[in-house]
């Protein structure tokens, strides 16, 4: 967990005090993402802004990617709360509320961390391989359980392949993230997050069904190209009249 530092760099075990002052540090780093340039996020900035020393600063930290990194390391272990979402009975019944569940619980991880979790992408993007293990271990078990949750709904047997519910848990994924990523202002300005999470929340929906339907498909790709019984009808005679006329028809 990112708050189980019980060391200083010097190797100090941190009393309460210290702590409080890593804590204060890490505060003013998140604040000073949301009102200043990155260039001007320094370690005297920050020092500052936490009412400490610049010497206090590198007591607890190498650097600000180091603080920022610490951040990112707190909103991952928040994302990996919702991923765990995923793993809990989903309701069919009620599939669209299910899923804005999921959509509405990323959405407000992204509102508390924005600015720290654009760092890390940014820094992901850049090769850093430390925010890139941060991403991706953020990434893989939502996409796992997603995937899992996919083939839970069409067991990957027959035309279902379970490279396709991984590949289509990566997109669901990959488009929650890029909307949550927006600026809510931004946001508003469009069409606004009710209506565009309402519509992720159906696509995960429909992404369901079509699996189901899929899993549906004859296992034996010959039997899918046999022509199905025709409905015929058939003719009797009506004793009272003499008439002839349709009395049923084959049940589809």
């Amino acid at each position: 967990m990112a708050n189980d530092i019980t060391m200083n760099k010097q190797g100090q075990t941190l009393g309460r005090k210290g702590l409080e002052t890593r804590q204060r540090l890490m505060f003013a780093s998140r604040r000073l993402l949301y009102t200043h340039p990155l260039p001007d996020i320094t370690a005297v900035a920050i020092s500052k802004a936490a009412n400490t020393s610049s010497a206090s600063f590198y007591m607890y930290f190498d650097d600000v990617q180091d603080v920022l990194y610490a951040l990112s390391l707190e909103a991952g272990e928040e994302m990996a709360e919702v991923a765990k979402l995923l793993e809990r009975p989903w309701d069919h019944t009620r599939s669209e509320e299910e899923a804005l569940r999921i959509i509405e619980s990323l959405n407000q991880v992204w509102s508390r961390h924005r600015e720290v979790l654009r760092y890390r992408n940014l820094e992901a993007d850049r090769g850093d391989p430390r925010f890139e293990e941060l991403r991706m271990n953020t990434y893989i078990p939502f996409i796992e359980r997603f995937a899992k949750l996919i083939l839970a709904v069409n067991p990957a047997m027959g035309g279902r392949k379970k490279g396709d519910a991984y590949a289509e848990a990566t997109v669901l994924h990959a488009a929650m993230e890029r909307l949550a990523a927006l600026d809510p202002v931004v946001m508003e300005r469009g069409l606004g997050a009710k209506r565009v999470n309402a519509a992720i929340a159906r696509i995960i929906v429909q992404t369901l069904r079509g699996s189901a339907a899929d899993s549906d498909s004859p296992a034996d790709p010959a039997s899918a190209t046999k022509p199905k019984r025709a409905a015929k009808a058939t003719k009797t005679k009506v004793e009272d009249n003499g008439a002839e006329g349709p009395v049923s028809t084959a049940h589809p």
